[in-house]
């Protein structure tokens, strides 16, 4: 594969999507960007960008109008929400396949689902299905009819902290360490792994092709994290301390009766705080180097994260 110019990309109004097409619209000397939405989205795309509308995304590799339009792409990027992803994305690799595209990035902006202790707790579960698909795509590549790139970024830490998804409670300065909050993490904020998807776009193909890259823009602890918590919010936090066990444990629980997404939550909890390396991608922290790819530290990002939750209080 050539340097590629002509990018389209599935998902382009969610929250990284959107991110994404402004990373990309903001080298327009380099990309010629193209946005697949559904004729039912509700959300806006820019009005200078080229947007193909396709009903759904349910049979994709049969859409014969979605196959013209990708027709002359150079790169498929798939920034669809996790729920979808695993399901529709075999399906447009399908239809990428037929229409001549010749490069594909799907959307597993996450922690390494590959990594041994994800493949054996994801047993049966959503983090055991992306595991498999990420499988299923380099069985896809080895033949020849696509390569792919995969950008593992472990956790969104901007939107961790905004939502309390990490067990830091902004509005109630409540913290949850989990293993007392020793063990080191690497995450990305959203903008971040924007501008990573444009950088890989421009890196020599023998260095991206048919390869998962880890890429991470900060590395932390459960303690430092509360520690700079506290130092930006003038205040001090309650703290529970948690295991990382009894969050493995309670996500087989949740399963077990049927609560898939509660499960997910609490595996990639665990997976994420353990240090048992799914989470930990310090190879990620050079990503980039060369292309002025710029990493905040983890103070700008939890003051950014915390802001709207202060100036509420005022």
């Amino acid at each position: 594969m050539s340097q590629p110019k002509r990018i389209a990309l599935a998902g382009g109004t969610g929250m990284l999507g959107a991110a994404v097409v402004q990373a990309i619209l903001a080298r327009k000397d380099l990309f010629y960007l193209t946005i697949i939405t559904r004729s039912s989205s509700a959300s806006k795309v820019p009005v200078s960008v080229r947007t193909i509308v396709v009903e759904s995304y349910d049979n994709p590799e049969n859409d014969q109008a979605l196959i013209q339009a990708l027709g002359g792409h150079d790169v498929l990027i798939s920034t669809l929400n996790s729920a979808v992803a695993v399901e529709l994305e075999p399906k447009l690799v399908g239809a990428a396949i037929r229409a001549g595209v010749k490069h594909f990035m799907p959307s597993e902006y996450t922690l390494d689902v590959t990594y041994p202790s994800a493949r054996e707790l994801g047993l049966g579960n959503f983090i055991g299905a992306r595991a498999a698909w990420a499988d299923r795509l380099a069985e896809i590549a080895s033949t020849g009819q696509i390569t792919y790139t995969t950008l593992v970024t472990g956790g969104f830490l901007d939107f961790g902290l905004s939502t309390g998804m990490l067990g830091f409670d902004s509005t109630n300065k409540a913290a949850r360490l989990y293993d007392h909050g020793q063990n080191a993490v690497t995450a990305c904020t959203v903008p971040f792994i924007a501008k990573a998807v444009v950088v890989a776009l421009q890196m020599p193909v023998d260095q991206v092709e048919n390869k998962r890259i880890n890429v991470a823009e900060v590395e932390y602890t459960g303690k430092e994290l509360l520690q700079i918590c506290e130092l930006v919010t003038g205040e001090h936090w309650h703290v529970e301390e948690v295991s990382t066990e009894s969050a493995r444990q309670k996500g087989k629980e949740l399963l077990a009766e049927g609560n898939a997404r509660g499960a997910y939550l609490n595996f990639a909890t665990a997976l994420n705080f353990d240090g048992c390396g799914a989470a930990n991608l310090t190879s990620g922290l050079e990503f980039g180097s060369g292309y002025g790819l710029q990493r905040r530290s983890l103070e700008e990002i939890v003051r950014e994260a915390v802001k709207p939750f202060q100036d509420s209080m005022k």
